[in-house]
This record gives structure tokens, C-alpha cells and sequence, in this order.
């Protein structure tokens, strides 16, 4: 389990404001962990939703502190089911099940209360389909997707991997396929954060994502069921009526590139924005930054 290092390191990273951690029970049974950090007052509520090799403890990291503190807003992150704050038997869960725990959990946990959604990576596809299927659209008042990936799913990306570097694809499907970067440190700091990372900081993060990927999501499922969601010209048909959007990608990005991130853009009708670093911008070494844009779009 790693809570014990992400306490340290959260209380390093908030002098005021600590992360809290509790459990949802939800009807299922399954139990889903959930972690916040509140300002007093907050001017608004945003659940943050991880991806692959993940868990919640990669936004209560840096980013929930920062924005209570900073922006004064109640940040939460969940960890979906089968990573190591939520465990379950399942070892493969499908999309739809994941949107279910995550609309059951805020209904729980925050209960009458208008929100945002952030969400990162396959955490994108993720928070779409909670709204697509549940009431969740009926309070959240806007979505923002990090290096998400897109609404076409991942292949259209890997083959352009393949097409623009044999070398890149093999580090893409070894990290993931084979599940390297959750044993290879050297993988995982490439892949997830284009070797920013020290020694120290890459293990103790491949740590966790060893501990997160036991279970995984279904993609077979996932594959089969594209397009899944209705779009028109490339825009989400049924986008909830007045969801307000925000999508933001990584230069660098290994993992989702410019096109996919142009294409999450244009599915909810708006223009995308580009920061500099690797894939996992709420870690990276300018997170500070892309932070305080998505709490300046929050407050704004």
C-alpha cells in the first residue's frame, strides 16, 4: 500500500490543508477510495478522475492541495476500481462498470452538490460515459479532459505511433502490453514523464503503479463497443446542455498525441490547450502551472 508515502508527501506539499482519506461503500459492495482536500467555503467542487496504472493518490499528489489552497476549491480524486485504494477480484472491469462506481460514488459522497469533472488520460473516457449514462449530467457543470484519451479510443494513436517511430511504438507496447512500467522504472519515468524524473521519485511512483495495474480495464470490451458515443461533425451529439469544457494536452506527450488531443477538442466543441512537458502533466515538473489553469477555468 503506498498511503503512508503519499501522506508525506502531501503534508509536505500543504502547510494548511491536508488530504483526507475515506471510503464509499457503494450498492455493489465495492468499496472506492476517495481523497479531498477542502478549503473552508469552497468556491467549487471538482472530483478528479485518473487512467491506466493509476490510482487517486496521482492527483492528491500536488494538485489537490494546490487547488484548495491556491484557488479555494474543494478538490476530491477517486480510485477507481482495481487499483490498490479500491481493490476488487475482478482483474478486468469493464468502461461502463467504472462510469457506474464513479456517478454512484459522487452521488454518495457529494449529494445535491453542482460540480466539475477533471479527468486524465483514460480517465477521459471514463468521465464521459458517467455523463452520457447517468443523471451525474444534471450537476456537473463542466468537464475538463488532461491528455485524454480520445472519444476514437487509443488504436488510431498507436498506429501513428508505429507509422512516425519503431521505437517509440515498442516503449508504447512493452510499458503497457507487457506492463513494464509498472516493474521498469526506466520505462515508466519515459513513458509517463519523458525522464524528468530522479531515481528516487521514478521507483517510489513505478511502486505504485504496480500496485494499481493488478486489475485493468476491459479493452477488448472497450474496442468493440467504438464509436460509442453519438457525434455530429465530430462534436458530441448529446453533450449535456450547458456543460462547460476545457481540454488540455502535453507537447511531449508520448502517449496521447497532438491529434487525439485535437480530436477530444473538437468533440466538445472547443479549443485546445497546449502545455509543454510529458504525459502525466499533474506530476511533471511544470505541473504548478497547468494546475493553475484548470483551477483559473474553474474559478473563472
Amino acid at each position: 500500500m503506498h498511503l503512508a508515502a503519499l501522506v508525506v508527501a502531501t503534508a509536505a506539499a500543504a502547510a494548511a490543508l491536508s488530504v483526507e482519506t475515506t471510503h464509499v461503500s457503494l450498492a455493489s459492495g465495492q468499496r472506492m477510495q476517495w481523497l479531498a482536500c477542502e478549503p473552508p467555503n469552497p468556491k467549487k467542487h471538482l472530483v478528479c478522475i485518473h487512467g491506466t496504472f493509476h490510482g487517486g493518490w496521482c492527483f492528491a499528489e500536488r494538485w489537490l492541495p494546490r487547488l484548495a489552497e491556491k484557488h479555494g476549491i474543494a478538490a476530491h480524486s477517486i480510485s477507481l476500481r482495481g487499483t490498490a485504494g479500491s481493490p476488487c477480484a475482478d482483474k478486468s472491469i469493464k468502461l461502463s462498470t467504472h462510469a457506474r462506481d464513479v456517478a454512484e460514488a459522487i452521488a454518495l459522497r457529494l449529494p445535491g452538490q453542482k460540480l466539475h469533472l477533471c479527468a486524465h488520460s483514460f480517465g477521459g473516457p471514463v468521465a464521459i460515459e458517467a455523463l452520457a449514462t447517468s443523471n451525474l449530467a444534471e450537476r456537473c457543470e463542466g468537464l475538463a479532459l488532461l491528455c485524454s484519451v480520445p472519444p476514437s479510443g487509443n488504436k488510431p494513436g498507436t498506429t501513428r505511433v508505429l507509422r512516425r517511430s519503431l521505437r517509440e511504438a515498442w516503449l508504447i507496447t512493452k510499458a503497457f502490453a507487457l506492463k513494464t512500467a509498472a516493474k521498469s522504472s526506466a520505462d515508466a519515468n519515459a513513458v509517463f514523464f519523458n525522464d524528468q524524473l530522479d531515481d528516487e521519485t521514478a521507483a517510489r511512483y513505478t511502486s505504485y503503479f504496480a500496485a494499481d495495474s493488478k486489475s485493468g480495464l476491459d479493452l477488448g470490451d472497450y474496442q468493440r463497443s467504438l464509436p460509442r458515443w453519438p457525434t455530429d461533425d465530430g462534436r458530441w451529439a448529446s453533450m449535456p446542455s450547458g456543460l462547460r469544457c476545457f481540454v488540455l494536452g502535453a507537447d511531449a506527450d508520448r502517449v496521447v498525441d497532438r491529434e487525439a488531443v485535437d480530436e477530444s477538442a473538437k468533440f466538445l466543441g472547443v479549443e485546445p490547450i497546449m502545455v509543454a512537458g510529458p504525459h502525466d502533466v499533474m506530476l511533471s515538473s511544470n505541473q504548478e502551472a497547468t494546475c493553475d489553469l484548470v483551477g483559473g477555468w474553474l474559478t473563472t
